[in-house]
């Protein structure tokens, strides 16, 4: 059971996202399994009165209420965290999702243990994880403290792994991070894109993949689709790796963020595009 913990700004279009269809239409039935007040969360996959915006509204208030004291939105304010189980893991239902979210809250600091905590649901979207979406402001104005929140997330879920009989996720074990940052969303809607750039590079990826016959052709496929490619060569001037990224996608100092394609997508690493396409048939959906 893998944590993935991010940060951001703006709560609106995590949520969007999350309730949204995802990259390749796979988000099937979203909808809350727990948070911090059921009855106060308004769920929009569940009522038809609800919507993402006043979803939203609720979780945002405190921070509203701080804004107005201060002038501005306290910073940083929205955390983000999906809770993956591995696939061969027993399919777990939404009480024991359920679960999983409150204690990984717990854990992490926004629900302190004296006090009323931070505003925070759980969202449900898929067979083997949860997302996790909060406000970090306490009632009182107050920022909690969540001194190395992944580290204690992850904690958690590997105690929960050991109650439960899950996999056991050894230490140096890494995860492909799948889904976008909050960061990520709101460049997005800042550029007016209608994805982030992490998803539009995983579909140019498996796009190009279907169309090419060979290296080159991938590589050339995913440069005809507007994808700046990066490849990385060892000693003997072989391929050893890539990144990508799309135009227009800078960072803090103006370069060219790029993603390396074993973390936009674990199945897209070289090694495994290669063994892909020579085991793919020459005669079926091959580029000329």
């Amino acid at each position: 059971m893998i944590p993935d913990v991010s940060r951001g700004n703006g709560i609106r279009p995590l949520l969007a996202y999350l309730y949204g269809p995802g990259r390749r239409e796979e988000h099937e039935d979203p909808h809350l399994v727990a948070a911090w007040d059921l009855h106060g969360a308004p769920d929009p996959g569940r009522h038809p009165r609800a919507s993402v915006g006043r979803l939203a509204d609720r979780l945002d208030q405190h921070a509203q209420l701080r804004a107005a004291e201060l002038g501005a939105m306290p910073p940083n304010r929205v955390w983000h965290c999906s809770v993956r189980a591995a696939p061969e893991d027993p399919i777990l239902g939404d009480e024991q999702w359920a679960q999983v979210a409150r204690r990984v809250v717990r854990a992490t600091g926004l629900e302190p243990e004296e006090g009323p905590g931070c505003r925070w649901v759980a969202v449900r979207h898929a067979v083997h994880h949860i997302h996790l979406a909060a406000v970090t402001v306490l009632p009182s104005g107050a920022r909690p403290g969540m001194h190395r929140d992944a580290m204690r997330a992850q904690a958690e879920c590997r105690a929960i792994e050991a109650e439960w009989g899950l996999r056991r996720v050894g230490i140096g074990e890494r995860t492909s991070t799948s889904y976008p940052t909050s960061a990520e969303i709101i460049k997005a809607e800042r550029h007016g894109w209608s994805e982030p750039s992490r998803v539009w590079l995983q579909r140019q990826m498996h796009l190009a993949l279907s169309e090419a016959a060979d290296p080159n052709g991938y590589f050339a496929a995913l440069a005809e689709r507007g994808v700046i490619v990066r490849v990385r060569r060892g000693e003997d001037n072989v391929a050893a790796g890539y990144s990508l990224a799309r135009p227009g996608d800078v960072g803090a100092g103006g370069q060219i963020v790029h993603f390396a394609a074993g973390r936009l997508d674990s199945a897209m690493t070289l090694p495994r595009v290669l063994h892909h396409l020579s085991t793919k048939k020459s005669a079926e959906g091959i580029r000329s």
